[in-house]
């Protein structure tokens, strides 16, 4: 573009200067300016290359720009809108060389449209009507045509007004503006306006801004932010930030071969959605998952301020202030704390480093490792030369990522697939069975067994399986970890057929007494039963049976899984070519229940002394608790029947002195009715001494075999 505006340049000054030749030496003097224009525009608007991309899977990607500038520069950089915010909370710059300095960074004010509206003459910032718009510019001159005429004069105010509408039984508000003249006060109806004209050419510029405010805001789709560097001569500088970025995803490939090892090859997906091209740069595919958010950095921020009234001088009070009651050395802790931060930073980036190093000198081949470049960059680290994989594995502290050993060029809104992993990992076949409705015949998938024997992370992602060179299915991993085993299913195998049969029970082992209480012991089991069968005549198989763990309860002594999940035991069964075989998995929970003395009787009791899970020493305690427990019952019964006596008589003698009432005091019935009355009382009085031994004797056996439960203790 230089050259192409230099040579309209030339071009135009020549033909001007073989039409005029007195004005050669102006000619040659605006091609000079037009030159020296451009190159300080390359120069002030310097755009540093990006060099460096770090793709998170986190959502971000961190950019690295640097190249070379001298003297006082500024680093023109556009970023979307969305953008803005996160480069505003991660951008980093520094001048490398130490010649020079940063002066900052400038960008346009992103303040709301509203407020910005409201600092022009007009203010449109609520969308305001007519009739409120010329109402906010009382003292304004103004005219106004309808088709009754024009009005010019001074606008008072604005009013609305009810008037009839056409079916004169509703009324609608009718805006009107009322003007001031040399004639009077008019009253314009705005309804019939057809044109507002503006006297104040003033006040017609802050309108036209106001609206061109509102159009640049709807329009304006990027910003740009400039960066300042300060110095002299030409210097090394970089920048760094950080925005939203499409995460990376992963694929692989296994190639699965009877007569080679396996191989796995995985390939990183990537998406270039920015408008700038990514020409040659330094690619990482970081497995980590920073903490990352967004703030509206950009967006001006007002804070609440009181409106306080005018002081006045008054008495003044005295302000009492309370009493400290400790004191601390805030200062002291603040320096120590940050010494102490220090310290950590430098000893854990030391760590950083010394691990890159010591990876990739153990990987790198031995005439590489001598030649090996140091990345003097942000993301600083030693990396070996080359690697026959496109990307290397590097861990760097606790992060592990994939460093493209070849510059990588994306153009902008394209995506692309880079190979990253390719080597040979150990696989072993297998069939899984995993856990899925039972009594059904069903089909294990077949799969392998991947281990990861390499020194790279394998990260989340599809695989797809080509078993001899032909496609045998997908699947899918988790993060594989170097050493790492993982199974992975990709077919379902129709040569092994299963059944599944669960069965359960809860067997009593043992039965004590104690403090008064039987104390059960049982053991509970669960066993599923796999019935299987190899179909295949010529080829035996590997079965991985996966069975869930159930909560409280353990495997038989007799079971040795191969391996253990959080909900899964595993266990294998080798099939010979056409071969049935049945495979049991018990798990059993001993348990432990406490159970009032009363829940069994004699009989069963008995029958569990004959079997041996409880003793004769328990089983003459029940039968001692037994006794005891009958006594007080007769006890009971006893009061109960007293009582019922008692009750009887009373309401004899109740009927019988209501029937005395009616008969002669000297009558022989009243006399046989006296004596019976006599009886009874002496009757009642040895039922009432009766009840009162019998309770009394109640209580002391109640005492007495409370005592006897809670201290009875029996194996």
């Amino acid at each position: 573009m230089l050259n192409l505006r230099v040579a309209l340049a030339l071009s135009l000054v020549s033909g001007l200067c073989c039409a005029l030749p007195e004005r050669t030496a102006r000619a040659e003097w605006a091609a000079n300016e037009l030159v020296a224009a451009e190159a300080k525009n390359a120069a002030d608007g310097a755009t540093l290359p990006i060099t460096r991309i770090t793709l998170y899977r986190s959502g971000v990607a961190s950019f690295e720009r640097s190249g070379t500038v001298s003297g006082d520069a500024t680093l023109r950089l556009r970023f979307d809108n969305a953008q803005v915010n996160d480069v505003l909370k991660s951008l980093v710059a520094a001048d490398m060389s130490g010649k020079g300095s940063v002066r900052g960074v400038s960008y346009t004010s992103n303040a709301p449209l509203a407020r910005r509206l409201a600092a022009f003459g007009i203010n449109l910032g609520d969308e305001p009507s007519m009739g409120v718009l010329l109402g906010r510019l009382r003292g304004a001159e103004v005219k106004i045509t309808s088709a009754n005429g024009s009005v010019s004069g001074t606008i008072l105010g604005g009013e609305t007004r009810e008037e009839a509408s056409g079916n004169a039984q509703k009324t609608i508000q009718v805006p009107f503006l009322n003007i001031v003249s040399n004639a009077g006060i008019h009253s314009v109806n705005l309804f019939e306006a057809r044109s507002v004209e503006l006297a104040d050419p003033n006040l017609q510029a802050e309108l036209a801004k106001a609206l061109a405010a509102i159009a640049q805001q709807r329009q304006e789709q990027s910003r740009s932010l400039d960066v300042s560097f300060a110095g002299t001569g030409d210097r090394d500088v970089a920048v760094m930030y950080t925005h939203e970025s499409p995460v990376w995803k992963a694929s692989y490939r296994v190639l699965l071969d009877e007569k080679a090892p396996t191989r796995i090859s995985g390939w990183a997906i990537i998406e270039n959605t920015t408008d700038e091209d990514w020409t040659d740069v330094r690619l990482s595919l970081v497995s980590g998952r920073p903490v990352s958010f967004t703030m509206d950095l950009q967006e001006p921020l007002f804070a609440y301020r009181p409106s306080v009234p005018v002081p006045s001088v008054g008495g003044m009070m005295p302000r009492v202030y309370e009493d400290s009651v400790q004191d601390y050395t805030f200062g002291r802790e603040k320096d120590e704390l940050q010494a102490a931060g220090k310290r950590m930073g430098r000893a854990q980036a030391g760590q950083s480093v010394n691990k890159a190093g010591e990876y990739a000198e153990r990987n790198a081949p031995a005439s590489v490792a001598a030649d090996a470049m140091v990345d003097r960059s942000f993301a600083s680290g030693n990396l070996s030369a080359s690697n026959p994989s496109a990307a290397q594995g590097v861990v760097t502290g606790e992060v592990f990522h994939y460093d493209v050993s070849a510059p990588t060029t994306i153009a902008r809104q394209s995506s692309a697939m880079i190979p990253i992993v390719g080597a040979d990992v150990k696989t072993r076949r297998v069939s899984i069975l995993s856990p899925g409705p039972a009594n059904q015949t069903r089909y294990p998938m077949r799969g392998m067994e991947l281990t990861n024997s390499t020194e790279l992370q394998l990260l989340p992602g599809p695989l797809a399986i080509y078993d001899s060179g032909v496609y045998a299915g997908d699947s899918m991993i988790e993060q594989i970890g170097p050493g790492d085993t993982r199974l992975i299913s990709y077919a379902t195998d129709l040569e092994v057929v299963a059944v599944t049969e669960e069965s359960a029970s809860n067997d009593i082992k043992r039965l004590r007494i104690v403090q008064g209480s039987f104390e059960q012991r049982s053991l509970s089991t669960q066993t599923t039963t796999y019935k299987l069968r190899n179909k295949n005549e010529k080829t035996g198989r590997t079965v991985i049976l996966e069975q869930p763990r159930l909560g409280g309860y353990k495997l038989t002594d007799s079971l040795k899984p191969v391996s253990e999940t959080a909900s899964l035991y595993r266990f294998e069964v080798e099939l010979k070519p056409g071969e049935k075989k049945e495979f049991a998995i018990t798990q059993e929970s001993a348990g432990t229940t406490t159970l009032g003395i009363n829940s069994y009787d004699d009989r069963t009791i008995l029958a569990w002394q004959q079997s041996g899970k409880v003793t004769p020493k328990v089983l003459e305690a029940f039968r001692e608790v037994s006794k005891r427990q009958a006594a007080i019952k007769n006890l009971e019964r006893t009061i109960a029947d007293l009582d019922g006596e008692w009750k009887r008589i009373s309401d004899d003698q109740a009927r019988t002195r209501e029937n005395m009432r009616t008969i002669d005091r000297n009558s022989d019935l009243y006399a046989r009715y006296m004596k019976k009355l006599g009886e009874q009382e002496t009757q009642g009085e040895k039922i009432g001494a009766d009840n009162i031994n019998m309770k009394n004797e109640l209580r002391k056996q109640q005492d007495e075999f409370n005592r006897f439960v809670s201290e009875l203790n029996v194996e």
